[in-house]
């Protein structure tokens, strides 16, 4: 019985982590390139695309090749649609980057939407973001398919520049290790 009840537990978590929106991919790379080169690499690419690296990176481990942390991007709707403008907001997520010897893998995950309180009228948010097609009900109103698939649209958009300027910084030998 217990056993059922442990594969059971499993199974569920697997399908309800699996809904959710995320962006992961394990990129090789050249396998002269230490796990040293490439974790400063993913450092400096941090540096120039948030704002703030301090406010970003949570987790900065060399000896194991990890940077972790949280990013936040604007959301503003690209299409208009009832309550939009209480829709726009902040949308919150993680990233993180992981560099072994000739590989790098990165994960941006965990997507979550809050609204913006507009002229009084409280915000709409839709919370955790997941790749259902199901609109979930947001945090006052009733849910709408444009806004929901709107914002799935906006974060692939960013995040896939992210995406690309990561893969061009991890081609890039870092500033540091250049002979000047």
């Amino acid at each position: 019985m217990k056993k059922i009840l442990i594969l059971t537990c499993f199974f569920i978590s697997g399908i309800i982590s699996s809904q959710y929106f995320e962006f992961e991919e394990v990129i090789k790379v050249d396998s002269t390139i230490t796990k040293d080169e490439l974790f400063n690499r993913a450092r400096n690419w941090i540096g120039k695309s948030f704002n703030d690296e301090k406010y970003v990176i949570a987790t900065e481990d060399r000896n194991n090749g990890e940077l972790s942390g949280n990013g936040k991007m604007f959301y503003n709707p690209s299409k208009l649609f009832f309550g939009s403008s209480a829709v726009q907001g902040d949308v919150d997520f993680k990233i993180s980057i992981f560099v072994k010897n000739g590989r790098y893998k990165y994960k941006f995950y965990a997507f979550r939407h809050s609204g913006t309180t507009v002229m009084g009228n409280p915000a709409i948010s839709y919370g955790m973001i997941t790749e259902s097609n199901e609109v979930p009900r947001p945090s006052r109103g009733q849910p709408n398919k444009v806004a929901w698939k709107n914002i799935k649209e906006q974060i692939s958009i960013k995040v896939n520049k992210l995406i690309d300027g990561l893969k061009e910084s991890m081609n890039t030998k870092y500033e540091g290790n250049k002979d000047w």
